[in-house]
Parts: structure tokens; sequence; C-alpha cells
């Protein structure tokens, strides 16, 4: 549905004119982009849509009003292209055949990403989200309109590069979001330049949180990595992704801005590593700065810096340099430079002399003076202890003796003589180990349903009161990780520490043989692996087949093939045919003619 809305819907600044906006230039003639809402296109009975700001693997990002608070939002369209398309409505979103199970996990997925940066991820550093709700057969999140420009747009502004001090600013929230976001169990897989915005007050904020496989080169979405900052690992999905991830990314994000070159990307480093260390490249980049981004940009994943922590201390970790002998100007922004050292003559020199030597006693006379006093403190002090223990324990002792008399009398009225005696002196000691041992109570919460849910770190990390139990199997109706059952029922009340037992979709139990026409044998086969089928290379002569491609497999195109069996297929390349050669004996035997005779007997046996 579609309102009318006096607002440009392309910044969303008010408008009661024709033609293009005055600010941004907008016009409403221009053609919608395939599969994205149309513009005034009204969601939730609230928020009214406008241009498209971005376009990816998971889906669209919109500019858009909401007219209960009346100010500029983004909303995000949860919409893969390669899962489903747009309605013949233009909004309604229809699943393609067989990708439900995918689209429901995914669509879980962004969800609980986007629940986790509304209620426990909040702050200056993170573009915010501020709702969650489902329309047109698929959700949408609300997030806040930042009014700024990209880390990318602000480098070219200022010369392609930044210096260290401009860099160091930025870092702290930068590193904090990012830890934070760890801390939750959350990966972001997409820190560049072109992520992170800097507000119009100079803060950065991190933005394009989207979920694992929207960032993992292999997955059913299409790619939304960027080259130079996306880790090695993020090309391969039988890879594991961590805190090391973002890492790789922070620190060349780091190189970008203090080289003013993107690093070259993972997969042509991982065959000949050509980066150069910063300092090489900006010689005003701190050694130690350029060190630790080198060690967060390592190929070899276990080699490299793990987790934020570890990184801000080698950031932070400058060499400690000599304390400069010469007076510095406090008002001086840029590098300390000493004033000139004057050489002093003998006289001078002399008079020097005997000032530091005066100096030197009167300090000497007054650290003695400074020894005594406090020895004399701490005198008295020792005797004031020694004269409160003597009362106290005079004090003490006399009340010992008051209570043994008390129980001796209790005992011999009321006390039958198998029962332990009352201990009275002894009460204060009970009652502080009762304190002492009381437990915290436990935090409780109300199971929620799992079903359907990727069981991944976010999902750990977010019911981190529960300890989940996981068994394995394959499914032709869940994909792979999906939840497919849980044995503690939805709205059920459970302590902190509760096992809750989860069946967990290894995939489907078989997949059909994809086509092999046209491709070579090395993408054929990754393919395969993506697709979790065993397979064996043969080699066929042939000329038929452009060498090095596919040939033939042992099944069909279309065959199943039963991962769960281990089920293995052999995959013929296709390899040129052996030439035979012949010996130059048999080439010109004696007996046989030269070619002119030759010719001859073949025309006469036609004759």
């Amino acid at each position: 549905m579609k309102t009318e809305i006096s607002r440009c819907m392309g910044c969303m600044s008010e408008k009661i004119y024709s033609g293009p906006c005055e600010i941004c230039g907008y016009t409403e003639e221009g053609e919608t982009l395939p599969d994205c809402l149309e513009p005034k296109t009204f969601l939730n009975d609230r928020y009214v849509i406008g241009k498209v700001i971005a376009k990816g693997g998971e889906g669209v990002l919109y500019i858009a009003f909401d007219t209960k608070l009346g100010k500029t939002v983004e909303i995000k369209e949860f919409m893969p292209d390669t899962l489903c398309k747009r309605g013949e409505d233009r909004e309604s979103v229809e699943i393609a055949d067989g990708a439900l199970p995918l689209f429901k996990s995914y669509l879980s997925e962004y969800a609980d990403l986007h629940k986790t940066i509304m209620g426990e991820l909040g702050g200056d550093g993170l573009k915010r989200s501020y709702d969650i709700f489902a329309a047109n057969g698929t959700g949408y999140v609300v997030t806040e309109h930042i009014d700024g420009m990209t880390l990318e747009q602000h480098i070219e502004q200022n010369g392609g590069k930044l210096s260290w001090g401009e860099v160091a600013a930025m870092l702290p929230t930068l590193l904090d979001t990012v830890a934070a976001m760890h801390g939750k169990g959350m990966v972001h897989r997409g820190l560049s330049p072109e992520t992170i915005m800097i507000r119009k007050n100079g803060n950065p904020v991190i933005t394009g949180a989207e979920i694992s496989a929207a960032r993992t080169a292999g997955s059913r979405l299409t790619g939304g990595m960027f080259k130079g900052y996306a880790a090695i690992e993020q090309y391969d999905l039988s890879e594991r992704q961590g805190s090391w991830t973002d890492v790789y990314a922070i620190c060349a994000v780091l190189y970008r801005a203090l080289t003013g070159i993107v690093p070259p990307d993972a997969c042509e480093r991982k065959n000949a590593d050509t980066l150069v260390p910063a300092h090489r490249v900006n010689e005003d980049v701190p050694e130690y700065v350029s060190d630790a981004i080198a060690a967060g940009m390592r190929m070899n994943r276990p080699e490299r810096v793990r987790d934020i922590s570890t990184l801000r201390a080698m950031l932070s970790d400058a060499p400690e340099e000599p304390a400069c002998p010469f007076p510095v100007s406090d008002s001086d922004d840029g590098p300390i430079t000493p004033t000139v050292h004057v050489k002093f003559d003998i006289e001078e020199q002399e008079e020097q002399r005997i000032k530091a030597a005066k100096k030197k006693k009167k300090n000497k006379e007054e650290r003695r003076n400074i020894g005594t006093a406090v020895g004399l403190i701490i005198f008295l002090s020792l005797v004031t202890a020694l004269v409160i223990c003597i009362i106290y324990f005079s004090e003490e002792s006399r009340s010992i003796k008051e209570n043994a008399i008390t129980a001796k009398t209790l005992e011999s009225t009321t006390v039958p003589e198998e029962e332990p005696e009352p201990e009275i002196a002894t009460i204060p000691a009970v009652t502080a180990e009762t304190v002492t041992s009381e437990e915290p109570a436990l935090q409780k919460m109300v199971i929620p349903d799992f079903v359907n849910r990727f069981y991944n770190s976010t999902l750990r990390a977010r019911y981190s009161i529960l300890e989940f139990d996981v068994t394995e199997e394959y499914s032709d109706s869940y994909a792979e990780g999906i939840i497919m059952e849980q044995d503690i029922p939805e709205g059920t009340t459970v302590t902190e520490g509760t096992v809750i037992h989860i069946k967990v979709s290894k995939g489907a139990a078989y997949t059909l043989l994809p086509d092999y026409v046209g491709m070579k044998l090395s993408d054929y086969t990754n393919k395969l692996t993506q697709l979790g089928v065993r397979f064996t290379t043969e080699a066929e002569e042939t000329d038929e087949v452009k060498r090095g491609y596919v040939v033939r497999c042992s099944k069909n195109v279309g065959d199943r093939v039963y991962i769960s069996e281990n089920e293995s297929v052999t995959v013929y390349y296709a390899v040129k045919p052996v030439e035979t050669t012949t010996t130059e004996e048999e080439e010109i035997p004696i007996d046989v003619p030269d070619d002119d005779n030759e010719e001859e007997e073949f025309v006469s046996d036609e004759g």
C-alpha cells in the first residue's frame, strides 16, 4: 500500500513543491530498481519507504520516514535474491521452490542478530536498531539514519590518508564496539572503510551488520565481502571464523587509513604475499603500530592476533623514550621540537655546578627530616595499637568468663546430659558462617521456541544461562545447522544451568548431482565440496572435450548422491589422446616403392 507524504523520497526532508528536491536533487521520475519496494510504500502502519540506499546478498536497505516519531530512519528488508523474488503485487516476497527451510533459518538468524543489537549492544559506536517487524512474507529492521560520511569519504577528503594521531583518536570507540560484539558471540565479518561511518561530531560508528552467510564465499547468499578487508577464512566454508576475522579487517582498515593504499586481497596474498609494512609505505607511522597491523593481518590464522584486547595492547605499546632534557612548548600541537641547547662557558658551568651541589645537599636534608617524621609517626602508631590490644583482650577475657559461667548454669538446670553444650561464645562465628555461605539466587528464564533457528555462537551467547546438549541428524526438511527439536517446551520457566537437549540438522541426507557441462575440473570439484559430496577424479583421453574440463561422472546429472552414506562419485576429466609415433623403418620400408611409383600403382589398381 502506498501513501502520500510531503517529503522527498531521496532524503526525507520536507518538500511541499514539485520538481527535483532542492536539497538532494532527487526526482520521482526515476525508475524503481527491480525486486525493490516502490517509494511511498507504507509499512507496519507507520513507516514510509523512500529510495534504495544499498542492495546486497542479504536484502535491500531503504531510506524511510517514521510517521509516529517524525524522523528519518533506514529500513532493511530481508530479501536474499538467491532464495526469493518480489511478487506481482510489487510488495510481497515469493520464496523459490525448495528454498523455504533455508529462507526461514536465515530469517531467524537475521532477527536474532538485530534483537541482540537492540537489547544488549547499546552505545554510540554501533548503528542502532529500533524496531523489528514482519510483513509481506519477510522481516524488516528499522535502524537509525546516520548524518555523516563513510570513513572512505573522510579519508579522501583529508588528502587520501590520515595521521596516526587522527586514527588513534577513533580507535577506542571502534575497538570497544567490536569487543562488545564479540562478547555477545557476534562476528561482524564486514568491517571496512565503507561500513564505518563518521558522524558529524567526528565520532566513528560501525554499520553493515549482516548474518554470517552473507559474508562467506560459497554460501547460498551472494557475497557481501570487501576485497582487501575480508580475511582468508571468509573465502572457504570449511574454515572457522571468529574474533580473529574481525581483527584482520580492523588492521586492514588501519593500513588503508595510514598508508592511503587498499591492502591486497587475501586470495592474492595467499599465492604471493605482497603486503608492504605500513611504516615503509608511510614513514610517519610508528613502527610498533606497523608491527601490530602486520600481526593482525597474518594469513596463517593460528599466527594472527586472536582478539581485540591483544590488538589494543599492541597498538598502545609505544616503546619508552628517555625524557627530553629540554623545555618544550605546551601549546604546540605538532611534533615536539626541543629548544636549542646553548653551550655554557667555564664560569657559567662552575656556577651551575655550585648551584647543583647546594640543591643536592638541601634535598638530602629534606629527605632526612621526612624520614625522621615518618619514623616517629610509625612509633606512635605502634604504641597506640598496643594499648588498644591490651584493653580489647582484657574485655574479651572478662566476657568469655561471664559466658562460661552462664553456660555452666544453663547446663546444670535445663540441658540434659546427652545434649551438646550450647556454645554461647561462638554464636557470632556461626552467624558469620551463615552469611558467607549464602549462595546467590539463580537466574531464571522462559524457554523460547528454538525450532527453525540456527544453532551458532550468537544463539549460545544470547542464552548463555542454558547448557545445550546437541544431537545432529540428517534431514530433508531442515537446512544444515537448523534446530529441529527441543526437549523442553516453549514457555517453560527454568533456572540457570538447565540442560536443554536439541536436535540439529546436518542437512539433507542426499543432494542432486550438479551439471558439469562446460565446467573446469577445479570448478566442478569445488562445487561438489560445497555440497558435501565425496569424489575421486580420473583422466580420460578424448578430443571431444577441452583438456582439463569434465567429460562425465559415474552418476548422471540430477541423480541422488547420499551424503549420509558417504557415497562417492568419480569425475572424469579430459586429457589429449596419446599420439602413437612410429620409427623410421616403419615410415619408409625398404621394399616399398617411392611416392611416385606408389601413386602410379594406386591409379592402375583403380583402372
